[in-house]
C-alpha cells in the first residue's frame, strides 16, 4: 500500500519517523486517524504491545488493507476502525486516547477534538507551514515541537491540554 516508486532508504526513514513520534505518546490508548497505509499505526502496535492502538481510516482499499496486516501480523493490540474520525469519536465515547497523524488534511478538526477534551494529547508529524497555520488556535495549549532528523520542513508537534492534568 505504498507507492512503488518509494526506495527503500525512503522507507525506512517514514518508519523511523514513526519511531520517533512513538516515544512521544504518553496515552494507553492510541488512535491513528486516517491512518491510510498503517505506516503510524502498524509499527507503533509492534513496538507498544501494552498499548491499545486503533486506525481509523473510511477508505475501503486501505482499511482492507489494514485489516489484512493486522491480522496476518498477529497484532493483539491493534483494531481497525473503517470510518472517518468524526463518527468514531461519537461512538469512543468516555474514552481517553491519544490521536496521532501524519499528512492528515484538517489539522484544525483535529485541534478541536483536543480543545473539546475529546481527546488526551494529539501528536502530528507534519510540516512547519502547516503548524504556523495553526499557532493562534494552540496558543492556550501545551506544546512541543521536535525536528524529525535529515528533513528540515518536517516536525512533530505534541499539543496537550493541561487544564483537565489535575
Amino acid at each position: 500500500m505504498i507507492s512503488r516508486a518509494i526506495t527503500d532508504e525512503q522507507l525506512y526513514s517514514l518508519i523511523s519517523e514513526t519511531i520517533l513520534l512513538k516515544k512521544y505518546i504518553s496515552g494507553n490508548i492510541i488512535v491513528d486517524v486516517g491512518s491510510g497505509n498503517g505506516i503510524l499505526g502498524i509499527p507503533i502496535a509492534i513496538l507498544s504491545i501494552e498499548k491499545e492502538i486503533i486506525m481509523v481510516e473510511p477508505r475501503k482499499k486501505k482499511s482492507e488493507f489494514l485489516f489484512y496486516a493486522v491480522k496476518e501480523l498477529d497484532l493483539k493490540n491493534a483494531t481497525v476502525v473503517r470510518s472517518g474520525i468524526e463518527e468514531f469519536v461519537k461512538v469512543a465515547k468516555n474514552k481517553r486516547f491519544t490521536l496521532v497523524g501524519r499528512g492528515f488534511p484538517d489539522n484544525d478538526k483535529l485541534l478541536l477534538y483536543l480543545k473539546k477534551r475529546v481527546v488526551r494529547e494529539l501528536l502530528l508529524i507534519t510540516s512547519l507551514s502547516k503548524i504556523k497555520k495553526t499557532e493562534k488556535r494552540i496558543e492556550m495549549l501545551e506544546q512541543k515541537i521536535y525536528n524529525v532528523p535529515f528533513r528540515d520542513n518536517l516536525k512533530i508537534i505534541h499539543i496537550k491540554d493541561v487544564s483537565r492534568e489535575t
